[in-house]
């Protein structure tokens, strides 16, 4: 995914256009050029609200597909907020648009491949059938913001950034936490208790906040390592 997406003027949904989607059931997705499609099977817990995920290889041009996208997204009669009120989380363009009627948001994220393909990162958030998080039972270095939670099946993941600190005192603060939580250290970055595992991924944004993410999964029970060992 390069940095596209400022060349992009979304604007929104034409006014006085009939409401295309009073005569369709369910939104479906339309990539030109598409080579393949991986389906997520099942859904994510963002944040208490269902995502469902979906990836999609194209041998389009980035720039077609996010025009693509929010063309379909206009005809459908979806709101698109301009291109300066869109949430840029990631360093690949990433765009998103609003069916207002059903309460679902869109999402399409941009990733430009070294063999010139593009991968769309899609996902449908379902905003009406949001409920409240349920937490990751891990704790967020002081200072942390924009923490996100996800549950997926077997696994749950926090992701947040810090600002004005480094990776390492980041991994230490965890290293610290989890071996009084129980947890050992059985790999750099990855800590095992009896039962479960937490994998610590680190990285520098390009805003330069550390950015955090963490998963937390259930793993057998395993009689040669006991918790504080």
């Amino acid at each position: 995914m390069k940095r596209v997406f400022g060349r992009w003027a979304l604007v929104l949904a034409l006014a006085g256009a009939s409401p295309v989607w009073a005569q369709r059931a369910n939104f479906t997705w339309d990539i030109p050029k598409t080579v393949s499609v991986v389906d997520v099977p099942g859904q994510v817990d963002a944040n208490g609200v269902p995502v469902k995920l979906l990836a999609v290889r194209s041998k389009e041009k980035a720039q077609v597909i996010l025009q693509s996208v929010v063309d379909r997204w206009l005809s459908w009669g979806f709101v698109v907020p301009e291109a300066y009120k869109q949430p840029q989380l990631l360093r690949e363009p990433m765009v998103t648009g609003i069916d207002t009627r059903n309460f679902i948001s869109y999402t399409a994220i941009l990733q430009v491949n070294p063999d010139g393909t593009t991968t769309v990162f899609l996902g449908e958030a379902n905003l009406g059938a949001a409920k409240a998080p349920q937490p990751a039972g891990l704790p967020v270095f002081p200072g942390g913001s924009r923490v996100l939670t996800a549950e997926t099946e077997g696994a749950r993941t926090v992701s947040y950034s810090v600002p004005g600190k480094t990776t390492a005192e980041v991994e230490a603060f965890y290293r610290e936490a989890l071996t009084k939580a129980g947890f050992k250290e059985i790999q750099p970055r990855v800590f095992k208790s009896s039962t479960e595992e937490v994998s610590l991924n680190l990285g520098v944004t390009k805003e330069g906040p550390v950015a955090v993410r963490l998963v937390r999964r259930a793993v057998a029970p395993d009689d040669g390592l006991t918790p504080g060992e």
